[in-house]
C-alpha cells in the first residue's frame, strides 16, 4: 500500500508536471505574441535588404554552382533518372543524387536563414547590416555546408529501412501486376500492399519529424554561438528535449499560415483587381503598359509576402532559441552608419526594380502563337476504348493533329498496338503480351471492358494501324519495350514503318533516353520524342530527340523557356481539363496530349478568333491561376 508520504511525493510530481506544461504553454504564447512582434518591429527592414542581397546572392553564385554541379555528375555517371526505374543500380544512384540534391537545397536555405539570424541579432541599421550579415553568413558557409551534409545524410539513414520494406512489400504483393493496371483497377493486392505499408510509413515520417524538431536550433547554435556542426546539433537536442510535440505544434502552425500569404494574394488579385484590366482600351501599347505596372504592384506584393514569412520562420526559430535556453550574446554585425536613410531607399528601391523587371518579363514572355497543335492520347482515349481503330477513327473525327498510342512485342515478333505488359486491365487475362503470339491475341476482345458497343474491337498490328490513320494525322508510336526486347522492338517497328512508306508520317517516342538514342543512331532521319515525369538537368543529351513529351504537372515557363533554347518541341501531357489546357497553351508549349482532343481542338479555336488585346487579357487571367 502507497504511504502517505508516497501519495505526496506523487501529487508534488503532478502538480510539477502540469506546472511544466504550463510553463511551456506561457512560453510558446509568449514567443508568438511577445517576441516575434517586438522582432518584426525592430527588424523588417533590414531583413529586406539581407533579402534582396541574398537574392542577388543566390542568383548569382549559389543556384548556378547547384544547378551545374548536379547537371555535371548526371552527365558523368551517364544515368537518365526519368521515367522508368528497371534496375537496382539506377535506382541507388537516383537516390544518391536525390541526397545530393536535397542537401545542396537543404544548404542554400541555412544559409538565408543564418544570415537572416545574424540581421536579427543586430540593433544596426538596414544596409550596413545586411552588408555584414552576407560577410558573416560567408565565413561560417564551411560549418553550414558539414551541418547540412550531417542532417540530409541522418535523414537518409533513417529513411532506409521503411524504404527498404516498401520495397520488398511491393514486389512481394505487386511486383507480379503490370503498374497500369495496378494503378486503373486497384486489385486486392494493393489494398494489402497498403495496409502492410502505411503503419511503416507514417511511423517512418513520425522518426523523420521528431528527428528534425530535435535538431531545429542547430543552425542558430552554431550561427550565434560559435558551436561546431555536432556540438550545434547536440546543443539543439538539449535544448529541445521534452518539447518537440508543443514546438512542432507552433512551427507547423507558422509554416501553414506562411504557405497561404501568398495564395491569399493571387486570390485577391484575381477575384478584386484582374477584373479593373477590362477598363483598359482595345489597343495593344496602353494594354501592355497597364498590365506591366498591375503585374509590378503583384510581383511586389508577392515577394513581400514571401519576405514576411521567411522573416518571420527565421524570427520563430531565433525566439524558441532564446527562450529556450541559448545564448543572447552581443550584437553579431556592426552597428549602423552615419545616414542610413539612403541605403534605406536604395534597397527599397531596388526591390521595386526587381518587381518591375519581373512584370515585364511576364507581359513580354505571353505566348500570343495560337497554332498549339494536339495529339490524342492512345487516340479518343475518353470515347472509346484506347489503342483501338475505333479510337483513332474517333481521334480523327475531333480534328486531332497527332494520334499517340503505344506498341509491344509479341512472342513471334509482331509489332501490335497495346500499353500493358500483360491483358488483365483490359480483358481480365493475365498472359503477357511478350509471351502470347499474335494469333492468339485475336481472339482477346479489347473494347467490351469500355462499353457494350465496343464488344469484338481487336488488337490491331502496327502495319494496320499506320495503313487505318493513312496520314490523316501524325502518328506518335511509343515503344513499350520490356526488360529483354528493346532493341528487337525498334528494329521490328522501323522495319514495319518503313515497309509501308510511312517515314514522314511518324514520330517515335519513348520513356527511356536509352532507346531514344539507340533510335537516333538507327534511323538518323527520324523524327524522335523522349516522354518523361520529370525532366532533371542534364539527364539526356539535346540532340536525341525533336520534342520532349513532359508530364503537365512539370511544364512550367522555365520548361517552355529551355525548349525554346534548345530548339526542341514541348509537349504537355495528359492534359483532359479545359482550364489546365488553357494554362498550357497560355504558357506557349508545342503540344497538347489528351484523351478529349475535341475539347483541345474547340479551345485553340476559340482562342484563334480572339484579337491580340484580347488574348493578352485571357492569359493575365491563366497566369494568376497557375
Amino acid at each position: 500500500m502507497p504511504t502517505p508520504t508516497d501519495m505526496d511525493n506523487a501529487g508534488t510530481g503532478a502538480a510539477g508536471a502540469q506546472a511544466t506544461v504550463a510553463g511551456d504553454r506561457l512560453l510558446l504564447r509568449g514567443i508568438l505574441v511577445h517576441d516575434i512582434r517586438r522582432d518584426l518591429r525592430r527588424h523588417l527592414r533590414p531583413m529586406l535588404a539581407w533579402y534582396l542581397l541574398f537574392t542577388a546572392f543566390a542568383t548569382v553564385a549559389a543556384a548556378p554552382l547547384t544547378t551545374w554541379s548536379l547537371a555535371a555528375l548526371l552527365h558523368w555517371i551517364e544515368r537518365p533518372f526519368m521515367g522508368d526505374f528497371d534496375d537496382l543500380a539506377d535506382n541507388l544512384l537516383a537516390i544518391a543524387w536525390l541526397m545530393l540534391a536535397g542537401a545542396l537545397s537543404w544548404y542554400v536555405v541555412m544559409l538565408q536563414q543564418a544570415g537572416m539570424l545574424l540581421v536579427s541579432a543586430s540593433h544596426g541599421c538596414r544596409y550596413r547590416t545586411a552588408a555584414a550579415a552576407l560577410l558573416g553568413m560567408l565565413r561560417r558557409a564551411g560549418p553550414l555546408a558539414v551541418l547540412a551534409a550531417w542532417q540530409v545524410f541522418a535523414h537518409a539513414l533513417l529513411a532506409a529501412p521503411w524504404l527498404a520494406i516498401g520495397v520488398l512489400l511491393y514486389r512481394w504483393l505487386l511486383g507480379g501486376y503490370d503498374p497500369y493496371y495496378v494503378l486503373a483497377a486497384r486489385p486486392a493486392a494493393l489494398w494489402w500492399f497498403l495496409a502492410g505499408f502505411m503503419p511503416v510509413l507514417v511511423g517512418g515520417l513520425l522518426l523523420h519529424a521528431t528527428l528534425y524538431f530535435r535538431w531545429l536550433l542547430a543552425t542558430p547554435a552554431l550561427v550565434l554561438e560559435g558551436l561546431s556542426p555536432v556540438a550545434a546539433l547536440l546543443r539543439s537536442r538539449a535544448l529541445t528535449r521534452g518539447r518537440h510535440l508543443r514546438i512542432a505544434t507552433l512551427v507547423v502552425g507558422v509554416a501553414l499560415a506562411v504557405a497561404a500569404m501568398p495564395l491569399l494574394v493571387t486570390e485577391l488579385y484575381d477575384r478584386a483587381a484582374t477584373p479593373m484590366l477590362d477598363w483598359l482600351p482595345d489597343q495593344r501599347l496602353p494594354t501592355s503598359a497597364g498590365m506591366v505596372v498591375y503585374l509590378t504592384l503583384y510581383a511586389a506584393t508577392v515577394l513581400g509576402v514571401l519576405l514576411l514569412g521567411t522573416t518571420l520562420n527565421t524570427l520563430l526559430v531565433r525566439a524558441l532559441f532564446l527562450r529556450l535556453g541559448g545564448a543572447r550574446g552581443a550584437r553579431a554585425v556592426p552597428a549602423s552608419p552615419p545616414r542610413p536613410g539612403r541605403f534605406v531607399w536604395g534597397a527599397e528601391a531596388v526591390f521595386l526594380v526587381v518587381a518591375l523587371v519581373q512584370a515585364a518579363i511576364a507581359v513580354t514572355s505571353m505566348n500570343l502563337q495560337r497554332e498549339v497543335t494536339v495529339t490524342a492520347h492512345r487516340g479518343a482515349a475518353a470515347l472509346a476504348p484506347e489503342n483501338t481503330l475505333a479510337a483513332f477513327a474517333a481521334a480523327i473525327d475531333a480534328g486531332a493533329d497527332a494520334i499517340e498510342f503505344d506498341v509491344r512485342l509479341s512472342a513471334d515478333g509482331a509489332v501490335v498496338v497495346f500499353h500493358d505488359s500483360d491483358f488483365r486491365r483490359i480483358a481480365g487475362d493475365p498472359r503477357t503480351v511478350s509471351q502470347t503470339p499474335l494469333a492468339a491475341m485475336r481472339d482477346i476482345d479489347v473494347g467490351s471492358w469500355f462499353a457494350p458497343a465496343f464488344s469484338g474491337e481487336r488488337i490491331a498490328t502496327l502495319g494496320e494501324a499506320l495503313a487505318f490513320i493513312d496520314r490523316r494525322a501524325l502518328a506518335l508510336v511509343e515503344l513499350k519495350p520490356d526488360a529483354h526486347n528493346a532493341q528487337a522492338l525498334l528494329e521490328a517497328t522501323l522495319r514495319e514503318v518503313r515497309r509501308g512508306g510511312h517515314d514522314d508520317a511518324v514520330m517515335l517516342a519513348s520513356l527511356s533516353p536509352e532507346l531514344v538514342r539507340a533510335a537516333r543512331a538507327a534511323a538518323p532521319e527520324a523524327r524522335l520524342a523522349l516522354f518523361t515525369n520529370a525532366a532533371l538537368p542534364g539527364t539526356s543529351r539535346r540532340t536525341d530527340f525533336d520534342m520532349l513529351g513532359l508530364n503537365h504537372l512539370q511544364v512550367d515557363g522555365g520548361a517552355v523557356a529551355d525548349a525554346r533554347r534548345r530548339g526542341y518541341l514541348l509537349q504537355a501531357w495528359t492534359v483532359n481539363d479545359p482550364a489546365r489546357m488553357a494554362r498550357y497553351m497560355d504558357l506557349g508549349v508545342d503540344d497538347i496530349s489528351t484523351d478529349v482532343p475535341g475539347e483541345a481542338v474547340r479551345l485553340r479555336a476559340q482562342r484563334a478568333a480572339l484579337g491580340d488585346v484580347e488574348l493578352l487579357l485571357v492569359r493575365l487571367h491563366s497566369w494568376f491561376r497557375r
